[in-house]
């Protein structure tokens, strides 16, 4: 049974392997980022289910525990993200007390953003144990990676089908 759902899992992951790339190839509207987003979470549920080897009464406690995680940290980085931007657009105008205080206000960010990863990671080490979590610690950038690569790839084939015979690039209006 194992067995049979690891090849849906793969088989799944090579589809979306190849879908996403188009997807994310054609200029697009909110609906088709939407589409986009949701096709990638899609590839990352699968490839962490995957690499985690996830029994199925596993990823059932799992995933909430994982997906309330990456939204306290995803809400964490989005605040902190504002708080530097604005410093950012502000720094020359601002004091230099509003500045440290600002500064101040983004290291305590990143310092709640590990306490809230400590405190969740926890949580999902009660559910799949803590080797399985210390490897899920990789998964993510190591799905980031394989992403890109994949687009990269798609890409240059995209890039070659689109050069002439002799590697040059048509100007606009030939073909």
């Amino acid at each position: 049974m194992t067995c049979a759902i690891h090849k849906k899992i793969i088989s799944l992951v090579v589809t979306l392997l190849f879908l996403v790339p188009i997807s994310l190839a054609q200029p697009g509207n909110s609906e088709a980022k939407k589409n986009r987003d949701e096709k990638i979470e899609q590839l990352k549920i699968a490839f962490i289910t995957k690499e985690l080897d996830l029994a199925i009464d596993e990823a059932e406690k799992f995933w909430p525990a994982y997906n309330a995680m990456t939204a306290d940290l995803k809400k964490e980085r989005r605040a902190r993200k504002i708080k530097s931007n604005k410093l950012k657009k502000n720094y020359e105008a601002m004091t230099e007390t509003e500045v440290k205080k600002n500064s101040e206000a983004i290291m305590d960010s990143e310092i709640k953003e590990v306490k809230l990863k400590k405190e969740h990671m926890g949580k999902v080490a009660e559910v799949i144990g803590y080797k399985k979590t210390v490897k899920l610690l990789s998964l993510e950038q190591k799905f980031k990676r394989e992403l890109l690569k994949k687009l990269n790839e798609r890409k240059q084939e995209l890039d070659g089908q689109n050069t002439s015979p002799n590697g040059n690039r048509p100007r606009p209006g030939q073909r």
